[in-house]
């Protein structure tokens, strides 16, 4: 097979390469902005913190026992 024979398959679009530092950069300023929108808008208050066995039991045994408190 010589380089004559040969068929372009397609074109290339060449891309230009980026260094570490700049992909560190770009994935930081990502980080920032993500921590930032947490800050502002939180967790999602609609999704209730799950209660630990304790929990669990203390607030069945107020419900059981009201007059304890």
């Amino acid at each position: 097979m010589s380089i004559d024979n040969l068929e372009p398959v397609g074109k290339m679009n060449p891309q230009k390469l980026t260094s570490l530092e700049e992909d560190a950069k770009k994935e930081q300023e990502l980080i920032k902005a993500d921590t930032e929108r947490w800050k502002r808008y939180g967790t999602n208050s609609q999704r209730k913190a799950a209660l630990s066995k304790r929990e669990i039991m203390e607030e069945m045994t107020r419900e059981r026992f009201p007059w304890e408190e």
